[in-house]
């Protein structure tokens, strides 16, 4: 039986090493992904502003299936470099929706929206 030990996984862009992780919640009634990721040091610490983005799947099914897939975090890291995104600062850097990302079959959602 395999068993994850962590809630992260790596991903390399433009040679530079992330850490990112996909969850979901549900939020009035309607499943919220959420991507969070983060630069991450030669001592696999991290390092500088989170970056997250809240999204919602355009199907609107009996079943919602929504998930993040590792092109998903991908294309939001390449996306937040493109907006300032650097492992410079602190906090949380997030994507909103009047920034323009998107997602093939998702709609990004306000960090404290009830979608």
């Amino acid at each position: 039986m395999d068993v994850m030990k962590k809630k992260h996984r790596k991903l390399v862009v433009d040679g530079r090493e992330y850490a990112w992780a996909g969850d979901w919640v549900h939020v009035n009634g309607r499943r919220v992904v959420r991507i969070r990721a983060w630069f991450k040091t030669e001592d696999d610490r991290k390092a500088g502003p989170k970056l997250a983005v809240n999204l919602v799947g355009r199907g609107g099914g009996m079943v919602d299936t929504s998930a993040a897939r590792p092109r998903d975090a991908r294309d939001a890291i390449v996306f937040a470099q493109t907006q300032g995104w650097t492992p410079e600062g602190r906090g949380t850097f997030w994507l909103r929706p009047a920034m323009g990302f998107a997602l093939e079959g998702f709609d990004v959602i306000e960090p404290d929206a009830p979608s």
